[in-house]
């Protein structure tokens, strides 16, 4: 098998959950056969004084398949 990976910033205004959840959902709607994630930097966006957006860097893994 053969694998492959791409990096993706899920953001969120109420939870890092909801960021990473929001970063799987959205790589899931167009690559397949994803096999893992990992996350990595989390970071939050602050205004006011207070924060308002989480950004969570996602490693999602896919098994690369060929066709024939």
């Amino acid at each position: 098998m053969v694998y492959k990976y791409i990096d993706i910033v899920g953001t969120s205004n109420t939870t890092i959950t909801d960021a990473v959840n929001n970063a799987f959902h959205e790589a899931s709607r167009t690559v397949k056969n994803i096999k893992w994630g990992e996350m990595g930097r989390v970071t939050f966006r602050v205004e006011e004084g207070k924060m308002i957006e989480y950004q969570a860097e996602v490693r999602i893994g896919f098994e690369v398949q060929r066709d024939g």
